[in-house]
């Protein structure tokens, strides 16, 4: 079965076929008897095999292709601790699965959502112990850039206020079907241990805001005493500042607006 079917472009689908990496992607997320873990994107399920034979507590798989579905359920239909999810990522509410407990979330993320998936993760902060994806390695780079680089951008901020990323290794071509034109990594994310407690969506949507013109000096987005009271020179560019920087200039542009209510 697993023969007749097809990979789809619209779905970015590249199945990982290299048993050793898919052991080395299971094994950076130490799974133990307690743990739910959510796959994103099963697949034809050579990743969901690996991790089952780790006897997790549960193992969610969410795939969005109806194609694969009696491949899974062929495969894994009798085990009691895997349930197939069958939806898009983007409609299943990661916290009704996670039982009150902390998650494990692994995916090899469909090249043309991948960078939307992780701009979801943030939002699940609070029920994630750990991530490990398999992205494009220019995505990766942007998870663990650093200023003035063309890396950085406002997904390595975004990411990096609520997560420590390790760039863990990278995957050649040649280890998928089909094999995509870029070249793949590994990463795994771990919530840090202090995080700002402000609103996602806003902090969000102000960091994306001062990427937009990336080469504009902040003082042409943000007002001058909020730079000021942030202690950010205004002719910096967004490109240039750290992520503490971003969280001191949100602090400030929300007390700013509390003010002005006031």
């Amino acid at each position: 079965m697993k023969d007749r079917f097809k990979t789809k472009k619209k779905f970015g689908q590249h199945l990982l076929i290299a048993s050793g990496i898919i052991q080395k992607i299971v094994d950076f997320m130490d799974i133990n008897g307690s743990d739910i873990v959510i796959e994103i994107g099963v697949g034809t399920g050579q990743l969901t095999e690996e991790i089952l034979k780790r006897k997790p507590k549960k193992l969610y798989g969410i795939e969005i292709d109806p194609q694969t579905y009696p491949i899974i359920k062929e495969k894994f239909g009798n085990i009691p601790y895997f349930s197939l999810i069958e939806k898009d990522f983007f409609d299943v509410n990661l916290r009704e699965l996670s039982e009150g407990k902390k998650i494990k979330i692994v995916g090899n993320l469909p090249y043309n959502v991948a960078s939307l998936i992780l701009v979801n993760m943030p939002f699940y902060i609070d029920i994630i112990e750990l991530t490990v994806f398999m992205l494009q390695k220019e995505v990766a780079e942007k998870l663990i850039a650093k200023p003035k680089t063309k890396q950085y951008t406002f997904l390595s901020v975004f990411i990096q206020t609520y997560f420590d990323v390790e760039y863990l290794m990278s995957v050649p071509a040649r280890f998928f079907k089909p094999p995509p034109k870029v070249t793949s990594a590994v990463v795994r994310m771990k919530p840090k241990k202090q995080i700002p407690d402000f609103d996602k969506k806003g902090y969000k949507n102000f960091v994306s805001s001062l990427f937009s013109s990336r080469r504009k000096m902040l003082r042409t987005k943000i007002g001058i005493e909020i730079l000021r009271k942030a202690g950010i020179k205004p002719e910096l560019r967004a490109e240039e500042l750290e992520v503490e920087d971003f969280i001191k200039l949100y602090s400030e542009y929300l007390l700013s607006k509390h003010d002005s209510k006031g």
